[in-house]
Formats: C-alpha cells, sequence, structure tokens
C-alpha cells in the first residue's frame, strides 16, 4: 500500500488555494444575569434609582477583576413602578425564569414583603438594599435578605448623642398611611425613646398644608423634630416649620433622608442630624466606594444610605456564589448566603438573628449633619 503523507494547512493557505473557509465563530464570553426590580418610577423613583447606581458600582467593579466565578455580570432590570401587584408579577416572571439565579427586589419594604412572598413561591433567593427584616410569613423558605441597619440600636444612638447635645423634648410627625414608615408606633421607637418625652403626631397621606402639625410643634416647645417621611414630603413639612416659626433641630434616626437631594429642595434643612452607618471620614471602605462612585458618575454622591446598600447587596450575591462555587444553582447559593455571618463591602455587616433574621445589619453608626454643598458631614 503506498504511503499517505496528509498536510494540516491553515487558513490563509487554504484561501490561497481558491477553497472558501468559514471562520469558526468566537465563543461569547460567558455571563451571570442577576435580575433587578427597582423603584425606577412612582412615588419611590429616588430610592430606586439611587440603590440602582449603586448596584452599577459594583458590578464594573466585580467586572473589572473578570466577574464572579469568570463569568461577566449583567443586569435584568425592571421598574415595578413603586407597586405591590406589578412587584408580584415581576418577580413571579424572573422567579420562573431559571437563567436568573438571584434577584435584587424593591427597597420599599411593603414591595420587598411582596417579591419575598412571589420569591418563596418560586425557589427564588432575593438580597435587597435597606429594606426592613423581611415578613416571617412571606419568608417560610428563608430566601429573602436584605442589607440595612439595626434600627433599634440606630435609634438609641441618635437619642443618645441628641441627648448629649441637650435635647430632652422631642416629636416625631410621620406618614401614618404610608407602610415603610407605620412602625413608627412599634419598636424601636418604644424602646429607643425611654426616658425621654416624646410627641408622636401622624399626618394623612398626601398631606401638603403642615400648618395643623406646625402649631403643636410650636406649642409644645420641642427641641428636635424627627420629619418621618420620604425626601419629598419631608422637604415641604421642613420649609413651613421654619417658615411658621420653629427653630429647634430637625433629626433623622434611620437614615431616611440622608441625601443631599434634601438641601436643594428645602434649603432650611441644613443642619439635619442624621445617624448613619456610613461615613467616608471613619470607614476606609465606604470612601473607597464613594471614590468608585465619582469616578463611574463624574458627580459627587447624593445618597449614601440606598446608593451604599444597593452596592453592598451586589457584593453580597457575589461573595455567596463564590463561597457556593456556582453563579447557576439558587439552592447552593441561597445556603452560602445563609453560612455568611459577616460582611464588609462598602461598609461592614453582621448577620441578624431573631426579630432581625434575613437582615445583614450595619455594625456602627456615626452622627452626621447635612449641609449645603456636600451632603452629610461627621459631627464629632
Amino acid at each position: 500500500m503506498k504511503k499517505v503523507t496528509v498536510r494540516v494547512l491553515g487558513i490563509a493557505a487554504v484561501a490561497a488555494l481558491g477553497v472558501s473557509v468559514v471562520a469558526p465563530a468566537q465563543a461569547a464570553a460567558p455571563t451571570v444575569t442577576i435580575g433587578v426590580v427597582e423603584m425606577l418610577t412612582g412615588g419611590s423613583a429616588f430610592y430606586g434609582q439611587s440603590v440602582l447606581e449603586g448596584i452599577k458600582v459594583a458590578q464594573a467593579e466585580l467586572n473589572a477583576k473578570g466577574g464572579i466565578l469568570g463569568k461577566k455580570v449583567v443586569l435584568s432590570l425592571k421598574d415595578n413602578a413603586s407597586d405591590n401587584a406589578q412587584t408580584t408579577s415581576l418577580i413571579t416572571a424572573l422567579g420562573n425564569d431559571k437563567t436568573i439565579p438571584v434577584v435584587i427586589p424593591p427597597t420599599y419594604q411593603p414591595n420587598f414583603n411582596a417579591a419575598c412572598s412571589a420569591a418563596t413561591a418560586t425557589n427564588l433567593p432575593l438580597v435587597s438594599a435597606q429594606s426592613g427584616p423581611p415578613a416571617p410569613a412571606g419568608n417560610s423558605k428563608g430566601l429573602c435578605w436584605t442589607m440595612t441597619a439595626d434600627l433599634g440600636s440606630q435609634t438609641a444612638f441618635t437619642m443618645k448623642a441628641l441627648k448629649a447635645k441637650g435635647l430632652k423634648k422631642f416629636a416625631v410627625v410621620y406618614d401614618q398611611d404610608n407602610g415603610y414608615v407605620s412602625w413608627v408606633r412599634s419598636d424601636p421607637w418604644k424602646t429607643a425613646f425611654d426616658g425621654f418625652e416624646v410627641k408622636q403626631i401622624g399626618v394623612a397621606k398626601g398631606t401638603t398644608d403642615f400648618g395643623p402639625q406646625v402649631t403643636q410643634l410650636l406649642a409644645g416647645g420641642y427641641d428636635a423634630v424627627f420629619p418621618f417621611f420620604t425626601i419629598e414630603d419631608a422637604a415641604p413639612f421642613i420649609t413651613q416649620a421654619r417658615a411658621g416659626g420653629y427653630t429647634g433641630k430637625f433629626f433623622d434616626p434611620v437614615s431616611q433622608l440622608t441625601s443631599l437631594r434634601l438641601a436643594t429642595l428645602a434649603p432650611k434643612s441644613v443642619g439635619l442630624l442624621a445617624a448613619t452607618p456610613q461615613s467616608a471620614t471613619d470607614v476606609p471602605s465606604f470612601a473607597k466606594f464613594v471614590s468608585a462612585y465619582k469616578s463611574q458618575f463624574k458627580k459627587t454622591l447624593d445618597d449614601p444610605t440606598y446608593t451604599g446598600y444597593g452596592y453592598d447587596a451586589l457584593k453580597l450575591i457575589a461573595s455567596a456564589m463564590t463561597k457556593a462555587g456556582t453563579t447557576t444553582d439558587r439552592a447552593k447559593i441561597n445556603k452560602a448566603i445563609t453560612g455568611i455571618k459577616a460582611g464588609c463591602y462598602s461598609i461592614c455587616f453582621a448577620q441578624g438573628t431573631a426579630g432581625n433574621a434575613g437582615a445583614y445589619l450595619a455594625s456602627k453608626n456615626y452622627l452626621t449633619q447635612l449641609t449645603a454643598m456636600t451632603g452629610y458631614v461627621r459631627v464629632k
């Protein structure tokens, strides 16, 4: 038998012989898709947009380092318009999409609880930003998580700091119909305010004339007032209170108003005191996050609280996937989240227990003050 020599020719050589050649398609880079359902429109859109900016900072940082387990992070972004029913529908759809391993749900508490129930029904892990702990009834499988502050310790810290400044008589003026703030009537307020003279003043949802509440403030002679509203409602209340003659302090013990935007909408809010776990002066990781935000968005960070927690939510997810060794297996990823007892991202957290089950709680608070140009700065 005659010996045959086979020579393998390169693509260029084959083409030189006049043979048509189709180059093999380049394989697409592997990706992992994280679902994000946020309040991009509706009454709480500002908070949702702030969370999303933080998520995008984390996404850029992760992808610059190769992604998660070698997979670039992409987002499947949905707008729930601050609506519970729409939240349920969107979370159900993402839960039924097995290519989505984890979702970051809306931060607004009623939306988060609606999302948790829908996620439980489809075995979908959730990691929220700045929501309170999930309602136990909707979290029967332990799939719902949040990055937040311990409201009890945060409020107690604030009251102690205000007392040290000689402030003893307080009023809490709150939206009595907004589910996000309705827990003002329960713990941690009852315990945090022990030993202080406190007046709680409820306001009907949609109120625009705060004259009656301002009259109560003036008659009561309060040292400090917490406007427990969204920024859109707090701004006119503060403006009207100052115009009506209230000269005391405004304060925020739960990071509800920690946004430079408040000073823009209500210049008289400058000087408001707020407790926050995020201080670029004292927390090196948060200072690094602020720097990354400015580099990416070319502007000063407006809302450190919600933006920072959005960043931390995605970073926790990345940590859990790395620990689990998978970007696809929901059960393993959730088990890994459960096993993370503490983690430091923009700030440091410890996993809550008992009444704070499902929450990663910020470990330390700082007293800050609202300025007109640079947002909140540390008060020594």
